[in-house]
């Protein structure tokens, strides 16, 4: 948007630029849909959230860990963002010793597949948010 189209004025291109409330942001993060909900976006708070929520607890049953960084293991450090991408549900899961992965079990590698993937379209929806909050998609 480096120049305004017709019908634009340079105060309607700065305002949707503008960033996206701080607290919206968080509370997008921290509870997947929420950010959808109050934007008054209900179908896309209750299929992401769903979508999110489905795929976490998938991960939990099939034995995958919540990603903790390692010392020594760089990698660790990628999976641990991308599992922290799933807000208050890793937190709770760490609290309440869940996610705590088995290597031994069947489902170990699913489950971690499941826990990382429900964090990276957390994070992908608190992007929407953003957008939508910004004037930058309906």
């Amino acid at each position: 948007m480096d120049n305004p189209s017709k019908g634009e004025t340079a105060t309607d291109v700065a305002k949707v630029v503008s960033a996206a409330p701080p607290l919206l942001l968080l509370a997008a993060w921290l509870v997947p849909g929420l950010g959808h909900l109050i934007l008054k976006q209900r179908l896309r708070a209750v299929v992401f959230g769903g979508v999110i929520l489905a795929a976490f607890l998938t991960g939990i049953v099939l034995n995958g860990e919540l990603a903790v960084p390692r010392a020594g293991a760089p990698f660790s450090w990628l999976a641990f963002a991308a599992c922290i991408g799933n807000g208050a549900l890793y937190v709770a899961g760490r609290l309440l010793d869940l996610g705590l992965g088995n290597p031994m079990a069947q489902g170990f590698s699913y489950g971690n597949t499941f826990l990382v993937t429900a964090g990276l379209m957390n994070l992908l929806t608190v992007l929407d948010v953003s957008d939508i909050a910004r004037g930058l998609k309906e």
